[in-house]
Order: structure tokens, then C-alpha cells, then sequence
């Protein structure tokens, strides 16, 4: 299962960045994920003006360890 991740940037000031993690997700493949990235880059000004989507990632509940 993927979690999908996006950074997004202030588009005055690209030094304040933010991440978001998508509340819909977990995904099945990798490529699922993907999609949804693409999706939050999309819908992103309606919700955050200011902000530009500028990178994401999937992350695969295997990469993660429990503390």
C-alpha cells in the first residue's frame, strides 16, 4: 500500500514550503498513487492559492518502521 505526499511552495516566497498527506489514500500501486499526486496538484489553487505544488512521493508502507 502507497501514501501519497506533495510539497507544496509558496509562490512568492519558495522557501516556505509545506507538505500535505493526502487523507484519501492509502493506495494499492504505486501508479494509484501517482494519480491522486497529480490530483492534489490540480485541485491545489482552489484550496491554497498562494501555493504551488513542486515535488511529491509514494511511499510504500513496507519503507516505514515503527518506533
Amino acid at each position: 500500500m502507497f501514501e501519497t505526499f506533495v510539497l507544496v511552495c509558496m509562490l512568492r516566497d519558495p522557501t516556505v514550503c509545506h507538505t500535505l498527506q493526502d487523507t484519501e489514500g492509502p493506495y494499492k500501486t504505486e501508479q494509484q498513487c501517482q494519480v491522486r499526486a497529480y490530483e492534489i496538484a490540480m485541485e491545489l489553487p482552489e484550496y491554497m492559492p498562494e501555493y504551488i505544488a513542486t515535488k511529491y512521493k509514494c511511499i510504500d508502507d513496507k519503507e516505514k518502521v515503527d518506533i
